[in-house]
């Protein structure tokens, strides 16, 4: 067996243990517990990307909010021009989707794992002191970003690989279920008050329905994991 045949397998090893612990834990109320950090971190990178997204098209990212339901609400300032808007509201959809897929294909090897790790943690502190406002989500984030730090500073090259696809399986389990009824959905509570969806902005900026704009997105965010997956174990 090649050294590369050996380090696919390992990966996909590595994979279907994260996805089994992911499932285990999501049968029992503490499991469920441990996992809801984690449900914030994909709130966090949605929000994220509609802010990077924003500063992409010219516009400024002010600050983002994360409350304890698990939602979220980012607030940019744009320039004119409805498809800067309808940009913004797609970079939040896919942003998850875009970064599991990435997690997945850094899964592949101890090194990359490791690395990326560290960049997520220096992403999550910088974060919190340029954007996130909430009380809640300088809490539990900041709080995040120095734990992802110290266990990225540990020399646990095993341990970083399968957090890393333990995130990225999250992240496609999230897809598939929270963001996919979000896609389909006119509007969203965000701390109590109901607020357009991402796929209604979408609409109302460059036209079509938010069902049209929400099958799309939801084509584009499994795609990304399809690809993501079949670079990692069936090159």
């Amino acid at each position: 067996m090649t050294n590369r045949s050996s380090a696919r397998r390992r990966a996909a090893a590595l994979l279907l243990l994260a996805g089994l612990v992911f499932f285990v834990l999501s049968l029992f109320p503490i499991g469920r517990l441990i996992q809801w950090p984690f449900v914030i971190l994909t709130t966090f990178i949605h929000e994220l990307g509609h802010g990077l997204t924003a500063m992409l098209v010219g516009g400024k990212f002010i600050q983002m909010e994360l409350y304890s339901d698990a939602a979220g609400l980012a607030q940019m300032r744009l320039p004119s021009g409805g498809w800067r808007s309808a940009l913004v509201a797609t970079g939040g959809l896919l942003a998850p989707a875009l970064f599991g897929g990435a997690l997945i294909v850094a899964g592949r090897s101890t090194t990359s794992s490791s690395r990326l790790f560290l960049i997520l943690s220096i992403v999550i502190l910088v974060s919190c002191v340029l954007w996130i406002r909430s009380i809640f989500g300088l809490t539990v984030m900041g709080l995040m970003g120095l734990g992802f730090l110290w266990l990225a500073r540990q020399r646990r090259p095993g341990l970083h690989q399968f957090l890393i696809q333990f995130i990225g399986v999250h992240m496609l389990v999230d897809t598939v279920t929270r963001t996919l009824s979000y896609l389909f959905s006119p509007g969203a509570s965000v701390n109590g008050v109901i607020r357009h969806s991402d796929t209604s902005a979408i609409a109302q900026a460059i036209g079509g329905s938010h069902l049209l704009w929400g099958t799309i997105i939801a084509i584009l965010a499994l795609s990304i994991f399809w690809f993501s997956l079949r670079r990692v174990y069936l090159r």
